[in-house]
């Protein structure tokens, strides 16, 4: 059947409407095939600008990114760029900076002079390119003043080489405490650094932090001079990637963005590029709507490991960016206990997901390649593999491959899985899809790109049902009057969810079980890196928990936390409505087109006929025809939260934004953590304080109500195709 035609849209138009497109979280470990993944459903004009990022090689960018596929973009070479920057942190810097120091100053027997001299280039490389990879700064060194941070090192360590307890014994001196005799002799000098390092006076102090912070400037010019952008970083960018278009040309933009040694991850918190998808998957997606769907692929999902705690962490990554579906690639090459564990590790997340109403879809992957190991070892008369081997052994080959893919999936509950190759070759120099066209398998699917745009558009109508009402088969076309504004506003009212909202406030602030989960309550100090990596997790959603000799121990999940408290004390959706709290909106439609969206979502009127039922007659009469329709809108969105398990989605979306996501709440995170000249220990109890008095503030409900309200609208925004 012929696709219906559709209007088309400039690339920002569709970028605009992101958040009523249906979002997937791509899981991939090393090796998965996540990389061609992406390179099969990105169109073919843009992907070789963004190969720079996506491989064989494990190192990948390491920002966050959003790839927003919409057919109705009109042509392939047009695409749209948003970047969403964060404040540059030295932290990180800083931190790779007293590891270093700390160590050449040992090594060159704690004489300044030494030390200094000691710091070539290689030394600097272990700073500016540090071996964890958390960050790149190996392609702006020429811009970066060595001579300045040497100077400064220089007038330090002639401090610290003169001070009246000497570095050496206090390391010494530390070593001998009872509780840090495990401790390497490393990690000590790394502590005895950071104290003296904080001892010094404050115009060096300050001399070093502006030097960290021209590094920021540095990033922050080199961003704005790759972008060109007259409208700004962060507003939403056209571009062709055919140069003399109308759109400014934007090829070497992509190539920088994906490049993974771009120093941009330091400033730049995530990008979202929407592009037109493959014609070829365009051609075998749903024919009653465009095919529009965000794929995002998570930093920390595509550098995992295979491993049993890897997989947990990236699948509780993937559900805290609140997505419609999680898309789990494993690599069949792997041993068997390794595919075993990581199918437990899913295992323990289904519940949650299940409870999130987000489904996970396992693909197994590298088919191709265990079947060709497995004709290898077949029995076969001569050395070399030959086409007639794989025809005799092929299905075979499957039939072991598949014995233990099932195998694998009696250690999963309930999860989608299937297998795929992930690797595409022409019919005629694959060995794989000759032999299964000769013994007219079919099979042959599997080993073609249609294989996997099947998979995802079965992952795409699945998902879409779930959003949608019981009885609607496909989202509605709705044409509003600002396509930057929802379709349909819903609303809490924190007054009349007074009690509950107070309740809240008085266990976040005052149950000394609560407060002190989340408060440093260690007397010891924190260690900096146990500081910045429970910052990166609060980033992201997760919780961090230490288990340190030297330094002080804490074990906080903020955005847990949250959530107990808030489905303790939230009522369920029901009774939320039964008690006014929840208002329905719909000012960016006019009569027309919410007429239609009523009669879409109950075309039998089955909820609508009781939305007047025990109305005085003589008001009735009297209300506004918007208001009638507005009162059925209602009703049908009642009922619809009312009969779905929404409730758990809304409250995990909520507990993340109050935890970290809130714009507010994140500028004053952001604002303790990225404060200079206190300690790593100082920032992070600063930082769980400022969470107290947030909590406690007069504006929380309000803050609480705005949340709750924006995770139900966009909710119910994705059952609408925005025109």
């Amino acid at each position: 059947m012929k696709k219906q035609e559709i209007a088309r849209l400039m690339p920002r138009e569709a970028h605009k409407r992101i958040k009523t497109a249906q979002s997937i979280v791509v899981i991939g470990p090393t090796s998965s095939g996540k990389s061609t993944l992406i390179y099969a459903l990105v169109n073919h004009q843009i992907i070789k600008f963004i190969l720079v990022g996506v491989g064989d090689k494990c190192q990948t960018t390491i920002i966050p990114c959003n790839f927003l596929f919409d057919e109705r973009i009109e042509k392939g070479e047009f695409f749209s760029i948003q970047i969403r920057t964060k404040v540059f942190s030295p932290k990180q810097i800083h931190i790779k900076v007293v590891e270093i120091l700390a160590k050449q100053f040992a090594l060159c027997g704690y004489e300044a002079e030494e030390t200094i001299s000691s710091i070539d280039s290689e030394v600097m490389l272990g700073i500016l390119e540090p071996a964890d990879a958390e960050y790149h700064l190996g392609k702006i060194v020429n811009e970066i003043s060595i001579e300045d941070f040497k100077n400064i090192v220089n007038k330090a360590f002639t401090i610290i080489e003169d001070a009246e307890e000497s570095f050496y014994n206090r390391v010494k001196k530390k070593k001998k405490e009872p509780d840090k005799r495990k401790v390497s002799i490393d990690e000590i000098r790394c502590i005895i650094m950071e104290d003296m390092w904080n001892e010094l006076p404050e115009p060096i102090r300050e001399e070093y932090q502006n030097w960290l912070n021209s590094i920021g400037e540095k990033i922050t010019q080199r961003l704005n001079i790759c972008l060109g952008a007259n409208s700004g970083v962060e507003s939403i960018n056209e571009f062709s990637v055919v140069e003399d278009d109308i759109l400014p040309y934007g090829g070497m933009i992509l190539q920088s963005l994906f490049d993974p040694y771009e120093p941009y991850s330091l400033i730049v918190e995530e990008m979202t590029m929407a592009c037109r998808p493959r014609d070829e998957l365009i051609d075998m997606f749903y024919d009653k709507i465009p095919l529009r769907f965000c794929l995002r692929d998570t930093m920390g999902l595509n550098q995992i490991n295979m491993d049993n705690n890897s997989v947990k962490d990236a699948l509780d990554i993937a559900l805290n960016c609140s997505p419609d579906s999680i898309l789990l690639l494993m690599n069949l090459e792997e041993r068997d206990d390794v595919i075993e564990n990581c199918c437990e590790a899913i295992n323990s997340k289904i519940g949650k997901a299940q409870r999130l109403d987000v489904p996970v879809h396992v693909i197994f992957t590298k088919a191709d390649r265990v079947l060709s190991n497995i004709i290898n070892k077949a029995d076969r008369k001569t050395v070399e593999l030959t086409q007639a081997d794989y025809t005799e052994h092929i299905e075979a080959a499957i039939d072991i491959m598949e014995n233990s893919i099932e195998g694998y999936l009696s250690h999963l509950m309930e999860s989608s899985a299937t297998w795929l190759s992930i690797r595409y070759l022409e019919e005629k120099i694959d060995p794989i899809q000759c032999a299964l066209k000769e013994v007219t398998s079919p099979l042959i699917e599997k080993f073609t790109r249609n294989g996997l745009y099947r998979k995802i558009n079965e992952i795409l109508k699945e998902t879409q049902m779930r959003i949608l009402p019981k009885g609607v088969t496909s989202p509605l076309y709705v044409t509003v009057k600002d396509t930057g504004l929802p379709a349909v506003e819903i609303k809490i009212d924190p007054i009349v969810l007074s009690k509950e909202f107070n309740q809240i406030q008085e266990v976040l602030t005052k149950d000394k079980a609560v407060v002190n989960g989340y408060q440093i309550t260690d007397t010891r100090r924190i260690h900096g890196r146990s500081v910045v990596r429970y910052y990166e997790n609060l980033q992201i959603g997760l919780g961090y928990t230490t288990n340190a000799y030297v330094y002080g121990n804490f074990s906080i999940n903020m955005k847990g936390m949250l959530k107990k408290v808030l489905e303790n004390k939230i009522p369920d959706f029901l009774t939320l409505y039964q008690s006014e709290v929840i208002k329905t909106l719909a000012d960016n439609m006019d009569d027309v087109e919410l007429d239609k969206v009523i009669a879409e979502l109950d075309e039998n009127e089955q909820i609508t006929q009781f939305a007047f039922a025990d109305i005085n007659p003589a008001i009735f009469d009297d209300l506004p025809l918007k208001v009638k329709k507005i009162q059925k809108l209602h009703l049908i969105f009642r009922h619809y939260f009312g009969s779905s398990d929404k409730f758990y989605m809304v409250i995990d979306r909520v507990a993340f934004n109050l935890s970290y996501g809130n714009d507010a709440i994140k500028k004053m995170t952001d604002a303790i953590y990225n404060k200079p000249f206190i300690t790593y220990d100082e920032t992070i109890r600063l930082m769980q304080e400022n969470f107290k008095k947030q909590y406690g503030s007069p504006n929380f409900a309000d803050v609480l109500a705005a949340e709750m309200s924006s995770a139900m609208t966009e909710l119910v925004n994705k059952m609408f195709v925005i025109i």
